[in-house]
């Protein structure tokens, strides 16, 4: 085999790998529910992390434990994420007693802080890419809020599609 046929074959490969892998994004993209969700927690200003940003997915906690008395309020919790109503919905799974097992079976939430009270959120944030000379969607005006419209997989945390200030 020639090395120019060699190269041509390396490429077809490289080239198969990468369509098979944005075939199955776009499957899921049009096959998976979506949702849009409010973010909190943006990653601060570092010259070194590229052009994305980091954010923190508000989601409605359903079949929170009771909190005990004398216990920090602070909790991470494992879940399951849905959809319904257009509303993310992280489903608490039951405690296993082991606190290393969170995050295992599926995505972690705890409180965050929001202007408007404290919620809950993914405790893993997502990145979502930013074109280069798009303008920084983090940098908010008073009353406006930055939302993340996400595809659910059954397993794994949200994929960003894309962004709305409101």
């Amino acid at each position: 085999m020639t090395p120019l046929l060699r190269g041509l074959a390396v490429a077809t490969i490289h080239v198969a790998l990468v369509a098979s892998v944005g075939g199955v994004l776009l499957y899921e993209r049009a096959s998976l529910p979506r949702v849009w969700a409010l973010t909190t927690g943006v990653d601060p200003l570092l010259p070194i992390r590229g052009r994305y940003v980091s954010l923190y997915l508000v989601v409605q906690p359903v079949g929170l434990p009771a909190v005990e008395e004398g216990r920090a309020p602070f909790q991470v919790l494992d879940t399951t994420l849905s959809v319904a109503d257009g509303q993310l919905i992280a489903t608490v799974l039951p405690t296993t007693g082991n606190e290393f097992d969170i995050g295992w079976r599926g995505q972690a939430i705890q409180p965050a802080g929001t202007p408007a009270g404290t919620t809950w959120a993914l405790s893993q944030p997502i990145a979502f890419f930013l074109p280069e000379h798009a303008p920084d969607p983090t940098v908010l005006q008073p009353g406006q809020h930055l939302w993340a419209e996400v595809t659910v997989p059954r397993d794994g945390p949200p994929r960003p599609i894309r962004l709305e200030v409101r």
